[in-house]
């Protein structure tokens, strides 16, 4: 039953019904024109009753009819002609409520609210809610247009232009899409396959909603379709939920659209695909062609990731995440593999991220061939020190040699005068100048070269240059 509508005085709606007169001028206006009709297109067919039960002007004779459109027709006369028992009553819709009378007919009240709002852009295409259910048919509305469809015809891109200017959207056109928004990814609201709305991320409406308060249909999953860009030459899944809150009008676009990307994500991932920004890897051997690993050989990440089994995503490429992800299962292994000849209790005790544990070993490794690789060693305790520099550089590079050579410095006058000649031949003495006295310096300046020598030349030059040096450190 109707809800009385206490809060309208008589006045007003005397006026509301004062206002059908206008409708009984031309009755037909309520029949929208129709875009594909043919010999038994409903639209036509109402017209022809409606203009023949105009120039009758019985209107009763459709009172007790089972056409809905002709007896609301009848219903609203009556109502309009005596208000003596009519009752006002509101229908509530997912778009707002209508407002409309009612006298003691059996018409269907969305038919008879649509009938009564005859000149509504939006409400008067709800005069043929009925017809809808029963025949398919199709009504579109807006301020300039008023349109129907026997056939699934769309309307064309100047209805939906139209009822976004209604809307106060601003929008761009080419051809027959339209696009609402203008950074970030795309969803295509594609109607009947003929008119393309393109909505980007950065829009906070609820552009599907707007589209539907203009669209009286009997079938919206029929007639509108939806497509994202993202990922969308690989997974076309639409997360059921958060399309039905979307259609509801209970979250926007732009919600809408990252709703899709996650619940592509999460699905690309379950798959065993490997998602990177915007491109998807189905398998091992795909991801290692794109991004070659430097840590690790492609084929060993290639045999781990395929017994893994697992997907993951990631905004960028890093290889230290791919390895974050498979070094609780396989992280010795891969050590194992990598240094073959290193102690199994160095690995075992190795710690810090994967890239730290391997850097870790590999230095080691290195700084022992080298040292293996070069029979020197110093004579006492300070030209031990500058061997032990000089090895570390070779091995770990400057900024660990000066983190060690640091530590070992002492008081030792000699072994800062060797510290400072290093130093020097590396390009790092002038910031560390004020710790340096002059007598240190001078020493430095006289072996200077020859660590210098060292330096350029490599490892294999420490036997010759130290022995020069001998004359200088004692």
């Amino acid at each position: 039953m109707p809800m009385r509508l206490k809060s309208t005085s008589r006045e007003k709606q005397r006026d509301f019904l004062g206002h059908m007169e206008k409708l009984f001028q031309d009755p037909s206006v309520i029949v929208p024109q129709c875009v594909d009709g043919g010999m038994f297109c409903p639209f036509r067919t109402y017209e022809k009753k409606i203009a023949s039960l105009s120039a009758s002007g019985n209107y009763d004779r459709y009172s007790k009819s089972p056409d809905q459109i002709l007896s609301g027709l009848s219903e609203t006369r009556r109502a309009m002609e005596s208000d003596q028992n009519t009752v006002f009553g509101v229908l509530k819709t997912q778009f707002g409520s209508i407002e409309y009378a009612k006298r003691g007919g059996s018409t269907d009240d969305t038919v008879l609210a649509g009938i009564q709002h005859f000149d509504d852009p939006l409400w008067r295409m709800l005069a043929f809610s009925s017809l809808a259910k029963t025949k398919g048919v199709r009504v579109y509305s807006s301020s300039n247009f008023f349109l129907g469809s026997c056939k699934n015809t769309s309307p064309g891109v100047e209805f939906f232009q139209d009822l976004l200017k209604d809307e106060g959207v601003q929008f761009t056109t080419e051809g027959s899409e339209i696009t609402i928004g203008n950074s970030g990814h795309k969803l295509a609201i594609s109607h009947l396959s003929t008119v393309t709305i393109n909505v980007m991320e950065n829009s906070t409406l609820n552009t599907v909603n707007l589209i539907l308060k203009h669209i009286l249909t009997p079938d919206i999953s029929a007639d509108i379709s939806f497509s994202c860009d993202f990922l969308g030459s690989t997974l076309s899944g639409i997360p059921a939920n958060s399309l039905g809150m979307y259609m509801q009008g209970k979250i926007n676009d732009r919600t809408f659209i990252r709703d899709i990307m996650d619940y592509r994500v999460n699905e690309a991932v379950k798959m065993g695909y490997y998602i990177i920004g915007e491109d998807v890897f189905k398998t091992p051997e795909e991801l290692a062609g794109k991004y070659p690993f430097k840590y690790v050989p492609d084929s060993k990440i290639i045999e781990i990731l395929h017994a893994t089994n697992r997907g993951f995503q990631m905004d960028a490429f890093s290889e230290r995440k791919v390895l974050e992800a498979v070094w609780p299962s396989h992280g010795r292994e891969i050590l194992k593999e990598l240094f073959p000849d290193v102690d199994e209790a160095v690995i075992a005790s190795s710690h810090g991220s994967p890239v730290d544990q391997i850097e870790s070993i590999q230095n080691a490794s290195r700084g022992m061939d080298i040292r293996n690789s070069v029979e020197v060693s110093g004579w006492s305790p300070d030209s031990q020190f500058l061997v032990d520099v000089l090895m570390d550089y070779f091995a770990h590079g400057r900024e660990k040699s000066i983190r060690n050579a640091e530590k070992s410095l002492g008081s030792s006058n000699v072994r800062k005068s060797l510290f400072y000649a290093f130093l020097d031949c590396i390009g790092e003495s002038r910031n560390r100048e004020w710790q340096f006295t002059e007598t240190e310096k001078d020493l430095a300046w006289k072996i200077r070269d020859h660590v210098c020598s060292i330096i350029k030349r490599g490892p294999d030059a420490l036997p010759e240059e130290m022995e020069n040096i001998r004359i200088f450190v004692r």
